[in-house]
């Protein structure tokens, strides 16, 4: 890519992301295709290839985030959903079943009254402490440079009033799938939307094999 073609992808991405962030509500591919005078599809190509992540699924983590804020302040659900721009409470609670595998109500109470299974499993990347409720994965950590003792204690400190119970059946084929092994398995990932590219790129790394 040629200095004019990095300018130009800069400042597409650059004006994108600010009309995302000034925005009352999430913004459609359309709408974010035409403040920007471009094609959805060509927009939706170049946001995915840079960013790392389709423009709906960063406003969707973006959003999630704010959302959790908002749970921590102690406003209402239905508070919350209103000032992340979601149409009501009912998106709200989509949302976090989507990605946090469990309701907002039961992430306010800091978990009070869930039960989140963990296991201990090989990845790719050495042992991985995984974690979920019945309706999937909400955390994976792992253990090479900190322990088990840590990794655990880390994970934990987010739900703190969950009871916490090693179940290695119940979460085996969602453990595999997040490691790319089969199906598929929602998870919401601690850290940036740009972190997302950088997973889905060593997951591409056949086993024995280094990258850089």
């Amino acid at each position: 890519m040629n200095s004019h073609d990095g300018s130009y992808t800069y400042s597409v991405l650059r004006r994108a992301i600010e009309a995302i962030d000034h925005a009352d509500a999430p913004l459609s591919l359309d709408q974010l295709a035409q403040t920007l005078n471009m094609s959805p599809a060509h927009f939706q190509r170049l946001f995915s290839k840079w960013v790392g992540v389709s423009p709906k699924r960063y406003q969707q983590y973006l959003t999630l985030d704010q959302c959790k804020a908002l749970l921590d302040q102690r406003h209402s659900t239905l508070e919350t959903a209103h000032q992340a721009g979601l149409s009501g409470s009912g998106r709200l609670h989509d949302l976090f079943l989507r990605w946090e595998a469990m309701s907002p109500g039961e992430f306010a109470r800091q978990g009070d009254t869930v039960t989140i299974n963990f296991s201990w499993m090989d990845s790719p990347f050495g042992e991985a402490l995984i974690m979920g409720t019945n309706r999937g994965l909400c955390g994976i950590a792992f253990t090479a440079e900190t322990g088990r003792s840590e990794a655990f204690n880390d994970m934990a400190a987010r739900w703190p009033k969950a009871h916490f119970m090693e179940n290695a059946a119940s979460l085996k084929q969602w453990g595999e799938a997040a490691f790319g092994r089969s199906g598929e398995t929602p998870l919401h990932l601690i850290g940036a939307p740009f972190q997302i590219k950088v997973w889905e790129a060593l997951l591409k790394i056949p086993s024995g094999y280094v990258t850089t």
